[in-house]
């Protein structure tokens, strides 16, 4: 996240601005003292919130305002426009409000408002024991949102990596390319999960769910009882299956310990090949050159991020990245690995430095709060 160093812009709402310059249906992004603050006005009043997502500082005066509202542009953080709660992933932490007047046709902004407590809405019986299953970015949003909505009972998160919780779009982003400690990558610190009674089992795997019987079977054998069970095991990223090459030549990029092992083969790897020219797959390709290694990506598409994006953008992407130094190899897939030589499917060979390395980069669902000081890195 970009450290906001930069002067107040705009009105200083100390000071009061003119009704009539905000409009209802409207946003006006101006400063609280040295604080960038947004108003929002709507039909249900005028509001008063930080100006930038919790998340990667996204410009809020940019976002979307629906109902009672607001969502960052950037990767769609929801915020509630009366108490600044964080409604929706990946932004956990709610924004800032302040107390807005209004006075002789102006509106002024006076001081911060205490952050609001929070209840669980106890419409029936509330279950004494929730089980999470998955250690993603849902799986910490649901955890999370229990806690600040005070539920008391017992909570398990169950996942079979190896690390707690993770900000996933660093593993193709900062944290990849170097320019990000892995400090900024977890979720939370471990700490975290003990200090509010979160009961968090690494490197568990789940081999069923008997639901007559509100039990989770585990792959070793044990069970646990539930009263409620969540299932948040996001998606699995598409696996390359490449003729000739062995498992230390293919990496996938979906957890903290595959970044890790990328990065490990990245120190002595000179040339890289990306399958895939979607938002990961560009990320890594963009990752990788800032590593000062060789870049090839294949797809099967005419243009990278087509199908999402559209021709124009498309192309305006491959060029972005092409001035980077990144080699596109498009309507091609790979078809084999053999004697430090890939060859694509319409019979192109790429020679390949020794040791070559080649991601098999598929989408996972998963996606918090950075430190003030991180980078925002390539927003999609």
């Amino acid at each position: 996240m970009a450290e906001d160093n930069a002067e107040p812009t705009g009105p200083d709402f100390i000071k009061g601005i003119a009704l009539a310059s905000l409009p209802e249906d409207s946003v006006l992004a101006g400063h609280v003292g040295e604080e960038g603050v947004l108003l929002v006005r709507n039909s249900a009043g005028i509001f008063a919130l930080s100006a930038h997502c919790t998340h990667y500082h996204g410009p809020l005066a940019d976002g979307l305002v629906v109902g009672d509202t607001i969502r960052c542009p950037w990767h769609h953080a929801c915020f509630d426009l009366r108490s600044g709660e964080a409604l929706r992933a990946p932004a956990f932490e709610p924004l800032a409000c302040w107390k807005v007047e209004q006075q002789d046709g102006r509106i002024f902004v006076r001081e911060r408002l205490p952050k609001p407590g929070q209840n669980l809405r106890n419409t029936r019986k509330t279950p004494g024991k929730i089980v999470i299953a998955g250690g993603g970015a849902a799986g910490f949003a649901a955890v999370d949102m229990l806690r600040r909505l005070d539920y008391q009972g017992e909570v398990i998160m169950l996942s079979d990596d190896s690390a707690p919780p993770v900000d996933r779009p660093n593993l193709s982003k900062d944290y990849l390319a170097g320019s990000a400690p892995e400090e900024w990558v977890p979720l939370r610190p471990e700490a975290y999960y003990a200090e509010n009674g979160i009961d968090l089992r690494l490197g568990v795997r789940i081999g069923a769910v008997n639901p007559r019987a509100q039990e989770v079977l585990l792959a070793d054998g044990g069970t646990i009882s539930y009263d409620r069970l969540l299932l948040a095991t996001g998606a699995e990223p598409v696996r390359l299956t490449l003729p000739g090459a062995t498992p230390s030549d293919v990496f996938t990029l979906r957890s903290l310990a595959d970044c890790r092992q990328i990065i490990a083969r990245a120190q002595s790897a000179s040339t890289v090949l990306v399958v895939g020219a979607s938002f990961i797959g560009l990320e890594v390709a963009a990752s990788l050159r800032a590593r000062g290694l060789e870049v090839h990506v294949v797809a099967p598409e005419m243009r990278p991020m087509e199908r999402v994006l559209g021709p124009q953008l498309g192309d305006v992407i491959r060029a972005l990245h092409e001035k980077k130094g990144v080699h596109f190899h498009l309507e091609n897939t790979v078809s084999a690995f053999e004697a430090g030589r890939v060859t694509l499917n319409d019979g192109t060979s790429l020679d390949a430095d020794s040791p070559w390395s080649a991601w098999a980069c598929g989408h996972a669902s998963n996606w918090q709060k950075p430190p003030a000081s991180r980078s925002t890195g390539a927003s999609p």
